[in-house]
């Protein structure tokens, strides 16, 4: 059996690392966000113009998918994290 002095230290650990993958899942997405910003950005103003080309429209339309496709997934890990981390506080 584990002692508490030693369990606490193993939380406290858990806690730290938990932190630390948090901040940079956060880090990640908010970089994300910014890529979508300016992708967005790009889009806009290439479907603004009335004489882009469609071939410049479809690959900004892909950065901008592509930007809020990573965006999405990185949310996904961050809720996994903090439904993981609100199971080990709750049990």
């Amino acid at each position: 059996m584990t002692s508490p002095k030693k369990r606490d230290r193993i939380m406290t650990q858990y806690d730290t690392d938990s932190d630390i993958e948090m901040s940079r899942l956060e880090f990640e997405w908010r970089q994300g966000y910014e890529a979508s910003i300016a992708a967005r950005a790009a889009y806009q103003c290439l479907a603004a113009n009335r004489n882009a080309k469609v071939e410049l429209l479809d690959a900004a339309l892909e950065r901008l998918d592509r930007a809020e496709a990573v965006k999405s997934r990185i949310m996904a890990k961050i809720e996994r994290l903090e439904d993981h981390l609100l199971g080990l506080k709750m049990g």
